[in-house]
């Protein structure tokens, strides 16, 4: 969905009390290279205090769109042209409390069941958390008329308007004590403007592992399609209403886990283009990163890109549509004519055929389970010539609950036994290294 304004008029806010989480990071950088001025702002030791510093800043510099994001979530950078892109004045991505099985909102009262992923959409919520909200300039007029909030610090020379200052509001068991987010949300509702979440968007919360939706309702795979069961509501249709699936596309992407990897992406491996470069891609998914590859890297005529793939998913995968996959790759490499060849099927038995091949360049991106990602890096590792590059990605998901069972397991234990033979060029999400014997 393209955006309803230039990204410059939306600013980014992120509030930082410790480290970034790389992937949020990396996803930052991306909004950056998109065109959205971010701001990463450090030094307050309250929360509140710094959203209410950071907002009537935004607001005098004259953002009339604040989209805010913590520096513990991990999102795809198109998620925020998708809140934009309503047009709505309040709404927001869902995600887990870390540890506790609940989300980081108050549901409104009676709502039974909420669908995410595919079938989600738009949905009330009475408060939310602002690790991904997006809020446009008339809901602070509105807040800051309505309830009359003063302009403050006047005599330091730093003017702060206490949007977000916490409250205390009567409830049936007694009173409840709002943090500065909730507070907000309070504010807003009594203003006219109560936020609403999209569901479709995928928020990861980043703890000692990513805690996605489906933590807040039960155990730890990963589907496509969730719907939370919110404990002691009365029975009933769960929002928003079902619609009638769609069948997957022909050709196209359906989704973007790669445009926040372009800028590393651009700096490693654009000094490849023009030369024949042989690559090799394990994992391909619809074929983003294999079409950016062959755009912009394997542009010289002899130049080509082997790839590997099943096409059936993994684990991870559980409860996602996959029909379709296969052509939509297929569909959407082939202006590429005979670049681009490869082989459906496992990569332990491709790669194990392909003794007589070398490659410039490695990518892999195939199964997220441990052993896997190791056996990949172990058969591709000879296949890769001296002074070639390898690559993975992945290296920050944390989709299983077991940290065994993650990527970053099977990169660090091949990099460890590989060590002498390669120099490491990057380490965030993604792992790159340049093999020198």
């Amino acid at each position: 969905m393209p955006d309803p304004a230039p990204p410059s008029s939306c600013v980014v806010l992120v509030p930082v009390g410790g480290a970034i989480d790389p992937g949020c990071d990396d996803a930052l950088r991306e909004l950056e290279r998109r065109g959205h001025p971010v701001w990463r702002v450090r030094g307050y030791s309250a929360v509140d205090a710094a959203r209410n510093q950071m907002a009537t800043d935004a607001l005098a510099q004259g953002y009339d769109e604040l989209m805010w994001i913590d520096s513990d979530v991990a999102f795809d950078p198109a998620d925020v042209g998708r809140l934009r892109a309503h047009g709505l004045p309040f709404t927001c991505g869902l995600y887990p409390k870390k540890g506790p099985r609940q989300f980081a909102c108050e549901f409104l009262p009676g709502t039974p069941a909420v669908r995410f992923g595919v079938n989600g959409g738009l949905v009330e919520v009475r408060y939310c958390g602002f690790g991904f909200t997006h809020v446009r300039r008339e809901v602070f007029d509105a807040v800051r008329m309505h309830h009359r909030l003063p302009t403050c610090n006047q005599r330091f020379g730093s003017l702060l308007v206490p949007y977000f200052e916490p409250l205390s509001i009567p409830e049936p068991g007694g009173r409840w004590s709002l943090s500065e987010d909730y507070a907000f949300c309070e504010r807003a509702r009594r203003a006219g403007f109560g936020p609403l979440a999209d569901t479709r968007v995928r928020v990861w919360h980043v703890g000692p592992y990513r805690y996605g939706w489906e933590d807040a309702g039960g155990g730890t795979p990963r589907y496509g399609d969730y719907t939370f069961h919110l404990p002691g509501a009365p029975p009933g249709e769960p929002v928003p209403a079902a619609a009638p699936p769609a069948p997957p596309p022909a050709d196209g992407f359906t989704q973007d886990w790669f445009t926040a990897h372009v800028p590393l992406w651009e700096r490693l491996l654009t000094p490849l283009a023009g030369r024949p470069v042989h690559a090799l891609e394990v994992g391909v998914f619809e074929g983003r990163g294999s079409v950016w590859l062959l755009d912009h890297v394997l542009t010289h005529p002899e130049a080509t890109l082997t790839w590997v793939d099943t096409f059936a998913g993994g684990a991870d995968h559980a409860g996602t549509d996959l029909a379709g996959l296969e052509g939509r790759f297929r569909a959407n490499t082939a202006r590429f004519g005979g670049k681009a060849r490869g082989t459906v099927g496992r990569s332990a038995d491709v790669l194990r055929g392909m003794t007589g091949e070398r490659f410039d360049l490695v990518y892999i991106d195939a199964s997220h389970e441990a052993a896997d990602v190791l056996a990949d890096a172990v058969l591709a590792w000879p296949l890769l010539r001296p002074g070639g590059l390898l690559g993975f990605d992945d290296y920050g998901w944390r989709g299983f609950p077991q940290p065994e069972r993650c990527p970053a397991l099977g990169i660090d234990a091949f990099l460890a036994a590989m060590r002498g033979r390669y120099v490491e060029l990057h380490r965030g999400e993604q792992v790159w290294v340049r093999k020198t014997a």
